[in-house]
């Protein structure tokens, strides 16, 4: 009796990678396959027995036999993916909570005529909005490392978590960035050029 050939999905999922990336490595000589009358590829069992023993797909750097941790690649990425996830649910969470807290201040019998707390004279005042997600953070972080490089030492800055004071700015997303009494960016962390380029503009 022969040697038991493989289909290339029953040889993928034995050494853990794509189909796509299995004809790859055949196509580059790295896999020894035998061929059917019909163009199918089939892999020997011994073939598949041999790229397991030299370590599976590990760095293809290594040499012809030695390829690319693609297992391990696709966990990595599912992982950070549900990070950002986390982190977008976080935010979207804040978010909802000072637009409730908005919603709340707007349905009442008498709304408050309060408004957010302007700077005095002379001096800027940047806020930065959130109830403390990681964006939220994120965009803190950046706010005070952009000030700093730009020598602003006149610009007081502030994270405001408190939800109704917040909601003084109406309906907005966060994170958000408040100069001077005015929100001018809600929802999104800017890149670092882009924020910069904001709070110059802003505070001449």
């Amino acid at each position: 009796m022969g040697e038991r050939l493989l289909t290339l999905r029953e040889a993928a999922a034995r050494l853990n990678v794509s189909i796509a990336t299995l004809k790859r490595y055949i196509y580059e000589g790295k896999v020894r396959s035998a061929k059917l009358p019909g163009g199918h590829h089939r892999i020997p069992e011994a073939e598949i027995a041999r790229v397991l023993s030299v370590g599976g797909f590990e760095a293809e750097a290594e040499g012809p036999g030695v390829f690319s941790g693609a297992g391990d690649g696709r966990l990595e990425v599912l992982e950070r993916w549900m990070a950002e996830l986390d982190a977008e649910v976080e935010r979207l969470g804040a978010a909802i909570q000072a637009l409730a807290s908005f919603c709340g201040k707007v349905g009442k019998a008498e709304p408050s005529t309060e408004e957010p707390q302007k700077p005095m004279t002379g001096h800027h005042e940047v806020l930065v909005l959130g109830t403390g997600c990681k964006r939220c953070e994120q965009l803190y972080r950046l706010v005070g490392e952009t000030l700093q490089r730009i020598g602003r030492t006149d610009v007081g800055l502030r994270h405001v978590k408190d939800l109704d004071e917040i909601a003084a700015y109406g309906p907005v997303l966060t994170p958000a960035l408040v100069v001077d009494g005015e929100v001018v960016l809600s929802g999104r962390v800017p890149s670092a050029a882009s924020l910069q380029e904001m709070l110059l503009e802003r505070l001449g």
